[in-house]
């Protein structure tokens, strides 16, 4: 059965609703990371990540949504930000959409770890579940899928175009990694402030130190993410 919805037909996906375990919305964001990685790194993960699981539990996964709610990358040349509102409003029409085709369990995915656009998210699917109970709604995030084997392979902690997001992107995508461009970097906001941007603190856009990242880690650290959210799909899938 194909599992990515963008590729059915209209009676394809008819049919499939009885069959899969479910569906699965990637979430994604458009923004800067850093002089070496693309705007897309975080869409070109997330859907990496929701198409091998899905793969391997049955689920269908449907076209990502690409833009999310960016506010520390604000006003850097490159990032598109969502306004919490349009995002949750987003999410809430595709939840709507899906559930109307007959979907009775809907993943949100998102890598992007974004404490706004995660909430966003999550209040989109807790509005639908207030008035319709027949559909599940599920969210997961990256946070969701950390393991001791990911923590062990990493010299530092993932923050944003760092070593876990390069070494992800080299596995990935190497023709996209400018590596002779990645710098180190740990901006300090000021504290206590609330700002619409982080970009007055920010050098090059990075958090974290992309230097240390290597295909080998972003290998390990891919197929860790990848049995997680696996199993994370099952358990899902064998709810009642």
């Amino acid at each position: 059965m194909e599992f990515l919805l963008e590729k059915m037909t209209w009676r394809e996906v008819e049919a499939a609703v009885g069959q899969a375990a479910g569906i699965i919305v990637p979430f994604g964001a458009t923004e800067e990371h850093g002089p070496h990685l693309p705007i897309s790194t975080d869409n070109i993960i997330t859907y990496e990540l929701a198409c091998r699981a899905a793969e391997k539990t049955g689920f269908i996964v449907a076209p990502p949504i690409n833009y999310g709610v960016c506010r520390s990358t604000r006003e850097f040349p490159g990032t598109i930000a969502l306004r919490f509102d349009t995002l949750k409003q987003l999410a809430l029409d595709v939840i709507s959409e899906l559930a109307a085709c007959g979907f009775k369990k809907i993943v949100l995915f998102s890598f992007h770890a974004s404490n706004a656009h995660m909430t966003a998210i999550k209040e989109a699917a807790y509005d639908f579940s207030l008035q319709n109970r027949r559909t599940k709604i599920y969210f997961v995030s990256s946070a969701d899928l950390a393991t001791e084997e990911i923590t062990k392979t990493l010299e530092t902690a993932p923050y944003h175009a760092c070593e876990a997001e390069t070494s992800l992107m080299l596995f990935l995508k190497p023709e996209l990694v400018q590596m002779d461009k990645a710098e180190d970097e740990r901006p300090q906001t000021p504290p206590f402030l609330v700002s619409p941007t982080g970009k007055p603190w920010m050098r090059t856009g990075v958090l974290g130190e992309p230097t240390r990242a290597t295909r080998k880690k972003g290998e390990i650290i891919f197929n860790a993410m990848t049995k997680k959210l696996t199993q994370i799909l099952e358990t899902i899938k064998n709810q009642t």
